[in-house]
């Protein structure tokens, strides 16, 4: 039998043709999408720098360690001299989550929770005397990248806040003692920031934000009852975002 070769090298061709895929079929690496493009969940840490504004006790306790006094008055009407007290300062956690509005590029609504633990000890007395200043709030808020191409945004929420504070001091009985005071109000939060992308897998990044937060709070004060206070919050913060 005989064999026609151009066309048994014309069917080899045309097989090899058919088995081999298009280069444009070929896959192509998924795109990293934008911050704002998915839900970003976080854990937060930073530095807090508390400021105290306004509030009869409040006012009341910070001449006193302005003045190096003690907050405990002995019996005999005097108090004890404790030293300088030091600009109060502590650290603040939180988490949180932010989703994107689909129909306003770079918007992003969510919430989050963050607690801030402050205070100082004057110089003379050890751990003897100290004053802590704690707050929490839990709001709900903004995010918004304003440009393409560009991972600054701005950041703002409201909320519930809540503050515990405690005084420690040695008493007339030479034991150690605390005073403690609580109150409940709201309070809000304007931001800056920059995302970060320095992990290999680009959906995960770094934030680096500063915050300023204002609170009013009710606190109920032996002696002096309802007592209204306003204080602040400086923080500086690094997030870690999924």
């Amino acid at each position: 039998m005989k064999t026609n070769r151009p066309l048994l090298i014309a069917g080899l061709l045309s097989a090899i043709a058919l088995g081999t895929p298009p280069l444009y079929a070929q896959e192509t690496p998924e795109a990293t999408p934008e911050p704002w493009e998915k839900t970003q969940a976080f854990v937060v840490i930073g530095l807090s720098l508390p400021g105290l504004y306004g509030g009869t006790e409040l006012n009341r306790a910070k001449e006193l360690r302005e003045q190096g006094l003690s907050y405990y008055q002995r019996a005999d009407g005097n108090r004890r001299r404790v030293g300088n007290y030091p600009t109060p300062r502590g650290f603040n956690v939180g988490i949180g989550f932010f989703v994107p509005v689909r129909k306003v590029r770079g918007l992003m609504v969510g919430a989050d929770m963050v607690v801030s633990q402050t205070g100082s000890q004057p110089s003379e007395g050890g751990y003897e005397e100290g004053y802590f200043f704690n707050f929490l709030t839990a709001s709900t808020g903004v995010k918004y990248y304003p440009w393409v191409g560009n991972h600054f945004f701005a950041k703002g929420t409201v909320g519930i806040s809540s503050v515990f504070t405690k005084n420690r001091f040695i008493n007339d009985q030479n034991e150690q003692n605390f005073f403690h005071q609580f109150g409940v109000g709201t309070g809000a939060t304007a931001g800056l920031g920059y995302t970060l992308r320095p992990f290999k897998k680009r959906r995960t990044g770094l934030e680096l934000s500063a915050e300023y937060k204002r609170m009013n709070t009710r606190v109920e004060v032996n002696g002096v009852g309802d007592d209204r206070w306003n204080y602040g919050s400086l923080n500086f913060n690094v997030a870690f975002v999924w």
